[in-house]
């Protein structure tokens, strides 16, 4: 199940193959990358500004993991059953909240398999690891 309609129609030819798992990260990169609001047709796309928020550091861990959850149950059809927990704080960079992401994967056989990747905020800005 390939993602995106580029994708899809470049799917097997020379030069442009993509891995599932780098579609996945892909799709999830622009749905995380966005801020909610930005896409009219979609007002619940992407996460919620985080600079007017007024919660402490564990209510905003919260918050932010059912919204990564959310947004992959919603935007993502690949993955299955995600679970988002949060990393601890990293004393080189207080600010950035990390998270896990695990869930099953389907894979094109319909069979399903581990996946998981790890995600930060920084300043409001969401950035990815492999």
């Amino acid at each position: 199940m390939a993602g995106s309609l580029f994708e899809k129609l470049t799917l097997g030819q020379p030069g442009m193959d993509m891995s599932e798992d780098e579609s996945i990260r892909r799709n999830l990169s622009r749905v995380l990358g966005t801020r909610q609001g930005a896409v009219q047709a979609l007002p619940d796309y992407g996460l919620p500004d985080l600079n007017d928020l007024t919660l402490s550091r564990s209510e905003l861990q919260t918050m932010l993991s059912s919204a990564i959850t959310r947004l992959i149950e919603r935007y993502e059809p690949r993955l299955r059953n995600p679970r988002v927990a949060s990393l601890p704080m990293n004393d080189a960079a207080p600010f950035t909240l990390r998270f896990a992401i695990q869930a099953e994967k389907i894979r094109r056989d319909g069979r399903l398999e581990p996946w998981a990747w790890t995600v930060s905020v920084d300043e409001g800005k969401y950035r990815s690891r492999k």
